[in-house]
């Protein structure tokens, strides 16, 4: 078991998706959330940050929320994102395998998110940028212009 991200497309039904009563998500990331946002620290493809924080009744483990507006701002930089130079300049295998023994007390909010994800020391490159982060962030980019192509916002949920 482990800490998973799930979206949420909003379109007038903010309120419902906050209270739980929107029973299946758009997608589930699995734990590739924590990837994602160290990958993307200055671009809320996972929203994490305070400023998108809401209070929900869904999750204990948080709730963010990107309006219409900022899904907008994001889709429009997806074909630039998802070139292979830039995919590839953002991913840190090494650092992500390498997670030292940490002092829990001293560790910034990045790398408690970081903890969030359970690489194991003996993963491949190919276990998991090619097969399971790449797909998963294929996904997301396809959210976000669909959400974006319905003027639609979104409710990212850690669960």
């Amino acid at each position: 078991m482990g800490i998973t991200g799930v979206y949420y497309q909003e379109h007038g039904n903010l309120e419902d998706i906050l209270a739980g009563r929107v029973e299946e998500p758009a997608l589930d990331i699995d734990k590739t959330w924590s990837l994602i946002v160290d990958m993307f620290p200055d671009i809320p493809l996972v929203p994490v940050g305070e400023q998108y924080k809401v209070d929900s009744q869904a999750t204990e483990y948080g709730s963010f929320y990107l309006s219409a507006e900022k899904v907008a701002e994001i889709a429009e930089q997806i074909p630039e994102l998802k070139q292979t130079d830039n995919l590839t300049k953002r991913i840190d295998f090494e650092k992500w395998k390498n997670i030292p023994e940490m002092d829990i007390e001293q560790l910034d909010e990045r790398a408690m998110i970081m903890l969030a994800f359970p690489m194991q020391s003996d993963e491949t490159y190919e276990e998991l940028v090619d097969g399971y982060l790449l797909p998963h962030l294929e996904s997301v980019f396809e959210l976000f212009e669909k959400a974006f192509a319905q003027q639609d916002g979104l409710v990212f949920m850690i669960v």
